[in-house]
Parts: C-alpha cells; structure tokens; sequence
C-alpha cells in the first residue's frame, strides 16, 4: 500500500474511533480491516472505506445511496456485503454512528447464531442446567434450536402459564444463554431492554409485569 492510502487509513480510523471508540486496523488481503473488539466491520479497498452489512441494514443504506463493493477473484472476503457510504451519511454523525452501531451489532449477532447453531441440547448452554432443559422439555422446547426460534420471553411466559416456580433469573439466564455469555456479563442496559421486551410480552397475554 502506498503512503496516501495508509495515511487515508489512519485519518478514517481516527474519525471512526471518534465516533464509536475502540477502533483497530490490521492488514487484510489487498487492503485493511477495521475492528472493534476483534469485530470486522469494515474494509479499505483501493482507499475506499466499506461497511458492512446485510439484510434490513443493507437495504436502509441502499436507500441512502449507499453502493455494494464490487467482487473479486482476488479477494478472500464475501465484499458483496460491503457498502461504499455516500456523504449524506459520512458527513452526518449522528446516522453515522448509528449505522457503524448496527453493522457492529449484526456481526456480533451473526457469531452467535454460528456458535448456538453447533450446540443442540439446551444443557450446553451458558447458565442452562440439566434441570433448565427438563423444565423447557415439559413447554415442548426440547433444543436450542426451538428455544432460539421462540425466544427467552416467550419461553418464559409459556413456563409462567404451566405453573412453574419461576423468577427473573430463570429469564436472565435464558436471556444470557442466547447471547452465548454468563449472566453475569449481561450490562445493565441490555438487561433493562430486555426487562422492557418482556414486559410487553406479558402484558400482551394478561400476565402481571416483572420489576427489577
């Protein structure tokens, strides 16, 4: 790489590690990638800066202006999940971050699923027991898959509905589980949302809301 585009690089790492913090560069192929706690969301390709994305996002950055980069037989990566971002969001940094805040998010999500999708009795599980699978067996949710399927707050309500002596540990733990992590590296605000999903889940069936 020449010296204009390690400089052009470093200059949008610099604007990125602004935006969200943490931001690394490392070699990557014909070009560099950019990271976040070891999370590749983004690629410099021929001094072009690439985010990426999938489904409901990509289409949002679509509708933006946003351009898929272009394949390559040289290039290890999939590059078609890989969007060149027009002005109107690299200028505005508010929307900026908030699409870097998604990419981010899906790529977490998408290892996840990878790492759950190998595992298929619901005891393999973080903070999840033999005596958590025999309980989610008498709701009809007999592997992980089925339990990724319904979610922890339904599979919470359905064991409430059964008469099952329940209490929000058995939902953060459930909750913890799908994210592959303990209980215990659940943040406060991701337990404050989930608090909230499961809220209007209940309400929904007419069950009384779980505080804090």
């Amino acid at each position: 790489m020449n010296n204009h585009i390690k400089q052009h690089t470093y200059l949008i790492r610099k604007k990125l590690d602004r935006l969200i913090k943490d931001v690394t560069v490392n070699s990557l192929f014909s070009g560099y990638g950019f990271y976040q706690n070891n999370h590749l969301f983004g690629i410099m390709q021929s001094g072009v800066f690439y985010l990426r994305a999938e489904g409901d996002l990509a289409q949002q950055l679509e509708r933006y202006g946003a351009a898929p980069c272009l394949a390559s037989s040289n290039n290890a990566l999939s590059l078609s999940r890989y969007y060149r971002l027009p002005q109107t969001i690299t200028e505005n940094d508010i929307l900026y971050r908030e699409f870097l805040h998604q990419s981010i998010e899906q790529v977490k999500q998408q290892k996840i699923d990878f790492q759950l999708a190998r595992k298929k009795r619901i005891k393999e599980l973080p903070n999840l027991s033999i005596k958590h699978e025999r309980l989610l067996l008498k709701v009809n949710i007999t592997d992980v898959n089925q339990l990724r399927r319904i979610g922890a707050e339904k599979a919470y309500i359905l064991a409430k509905k059964q008469g099952f002596s329940i209490t929000l540990d058995f939902y953060w733990n459930l909750v913890a589980a799908l994210k592959n992590i303990h209980v215990s590296q659940l943040p406060e605000a991701q337990k404050e949302h989930a608090l909230a999903k499961l809220n209007n889940y209940l309400r929904q069936e007419g069950l009384r809301s779980e505080k804090a």
